[in-house]
């Protein structure tokens, strides 16, 4: 809606100059208007990426026999981000690792 009004404005403004004039005027709105994006778009690269989050919740239950892991919770790297892990199901393991909550990886 304000790119419209903006567009508007500018026609407006535009309409009540010479030819030569707003030709000439035109030209230096597109410069600018041109410099704009190209810095918004830089800015948009250069800009760190938001925060990342692993959700788990509400899971199944999990059996691990024979030294195997049981894992009904997150297993994940610091890298990942926020970790929340909730209410999730039971996790058994024989000779092995269970694990219903968050377990940092690396």
């Amino acid at each position: 809606m304000t790119t419209v009004l903006v567009l508007a404005v500018v026609a407006g403004a535009l309409s009540l100059l010479s030819w030569d004039r707003a030709n000439q005027v035109a030209g230096v709105v597109s410069a600018v208007v041109g410099v704009v994006a190209l810095g918004v778009g830089v800015c948009a690269l250069l800009a760190p990426s938001g925060s990342t989050s692993v959700q788990v919740s509400r899971t199944g239950s999990a059996t691990a026999a024979g030294g195997g892991d049981a894992n009904t919770g997150a297993v994940a790297s610091p890298s990942d981000g926020v970790v929340s892990v909730g209410e999730t199901g039971d996790a058994r393991a024989e000779g092995g690792s269970a694990n219903t909550g968050y377990r940092g990886q690396g």
